[in-house]
């Protein structure tokens, strides 16, 4: 497994440590986009993350002022896309010409929702599959 090593802008080293500290979930990600963010939470500590009745994650939201999703991170790949794409029935990893390509499978009535207005989601799955788990591609089936 090669060390995949995220670097972050000052902002965002914020918004993580403000994170951190409002949740008590250690921050492996966090991508920031216009209206939300995204935090990957290291394993287990999703509950920490979201709180009873969602509290935490709603206290945070009101503190950053955005709405933020979180997800929880595994060292297993598989598992990872898992909890990133629920909907998800079947994951299969392949290995092509040196690249890891993982084929999700989902719902035909799930998919769009999976996919995201202008594919905005499936980007931003890809993004994240990428950074943490050095996987070349994610195609949905």
């Amino acid at each position: 497994m090669i060390d995949m090593t995220v670097t972050f802008d000052t902002d965002t080293i914020r918004l993580i440590t403000l994170f951190e500290n409002l949740t008590g979930a250690p921050v492996k990600d966090c991508i920031i986009e216009e209206n939300v963010i995204y935090f990957v939470v290291d394993e287990g500590k999703i509950g920490l993350a979201i709180g009873k009745n969602g509290n935490v994650i709603k206290n945070a939201e009101g503190v950053i002022g955005k709405t933020i999703k979180v997800f929880e991170y595994s060292d297993d790949m598989c598992k990872f896309v898992k909890n990133l794409i629920p909907q998800c029935t079947e994951i299969k990893v392949r290995n092509e010409d040196d690249k890891i390509i993982i084929e999700a499978r989902v719902e035909k009535n799930d998919r769009a929702m999976v996919i995201g207005r202008d594919g905005r989601n499936l980007k931003l799955l890809k993004e994240v599959i990428k950074r943490l788990h050095k996987v070349d591609d994610l195609i949905l089936r």
